[in-house]
């Protein structure tokens, strides 16, 4: 059965979009038929794609009552796009005087999901019409949300409103924390209160990577632009659990190209796999025998970075650095 999954978070700015074509692009990696639809009037998804403004968009299947399959075009190998465009400014008043306005795009959409294998919907970061449309035809719903504070709070109001929408939380499939700095302790303790409230909605985290705000300036997904970085890896795991949670079978893998700066004379697959890359190991400091950690006792790494001795324990994140004179900072 083909599942209709709303990305949605009352917060702007916290990877929507991203998850959202680099979870269809996953997808269609497998073998999946994806339908992309973008119910935001600032037409990410479109820029994020490096598509120009289609001739039919979202406005001509709300409004004026057009086939959703006489408007979508083709973003990808597999994957279809219903794009946005600033016409559904004024289109939610004209959905908000009809007598089914809640239904709009799920009554547009009945006819066409079969023609897919998943549906994904990019939400705006409100509950305007378009976004009420998007959760009532929704049969799952995954929310990103930043390790921040103010995220957080989005992600609380959301909840509420999906409980007076669908009239229970039972469509709330997944959680996504993005934008996780492991360098960061605000980042570690957000996971644990967010694991702690929401327990195994929880997935793991989205780590920050400048490669994924570079492939969107670019109009790629990160499969494309740079199959083996962190947000490469990170997306892969996304969707290799969404595709454990909805039972899908990969049918006919896609080979996908390796961007330009890492061509190579065979394709590159991206890893879709749930595990972590290990980090890469650190250039030991050539000096006196280490001395052990004060807080647990290890053996002290040690660095020379920027006329300063580094010492530090990769078991209990202890720190202390001095200039090579050896006086302490």
């Amino acid at each position: 059965m083909p599942r209709v999954i709303a990305v949605t978070n009352f917060k702007g700015g916290i990877g929507k979009t991203t998850t959202t074509i680099n979870v269809a692009a996953g997808f269609a990696f497998k073998g999946a038929r994806v339908l992309v639809i973008d119910v935001d009037a600032q037409s990410n998804v479109r820029m994020c794609f490096g598509l120009a403004e289609p001739r039919r968009t979202l406005y001509n299947v709300l409004v004026e009552g057009a086939k959703i399959m006489d408007c979508v075009v083709p973003a990808r190998p597999n994957i279809d796009m219903l794009s946005a465009t600033d016409a559904l400014l004024t289109a939610q008043s004209e959905i908000s005087k009809r007598p089914d306005w809640g239904r709009v795009l799920e009554t547009a959409l009945r006819p066409a999901v079969r023609n897919y294998d998943f549906v994904l919907i990019d939400c705006s970061a409100s509950m305007t019409v378009l976004n009420l449309n998007a959760l009532m035809a929704a049969s799952d719903i995954i929310v990103p949300t930043a390790l921040e504070h103010l995220a957080m709070e989005g992600l609380h109001q959301l909840g509420r409103n999906i409980s007076r929408v669908k009239g229970t939380m039972g469509a709330l499939r997944m959680i996504i924390p993005t934008m996780f700095d492991g360098r960061n302790r605000q980042s570690h303790r957000l996971l644990a209160t967010l694991k702690e409230e929401y327990g195994a909605l929880v997935t793991d985290p989205i780590r920050v990577n400048v490669r994924l705000s570079e492939a969107t300036a670019v109009g790629k997904t990160i499969f494309e632009y740079d199959p083996r970085s962190n947000g490469s890896t990170d997306y892969a795991a996304l969707v290799e659990r969404l595709s454990k949670m909805f039972n899908y079978v990969p049918t006919a893998p896609l080979t996908l190209e390796p961007a330009p700066e890492t061509q190579t004379q065979a394709p590159v697959t991206p890893a879709i796999a749930s595990t972590r890359p290990t980090a890469p190991e650190r250039p030991a400091f050539s000096g006196p025998a280490r001395e052990e950690c004060p807080h647990c006792g290890r053996p002290l790494e040690q660095l020379m970075l920027a006329g300063y001795r580094v010492y530090f324990c990769d078991h209990c994140k202890y720190k202390r650095q001095e200039l090579a004179g050896g006086v302490r900072r």
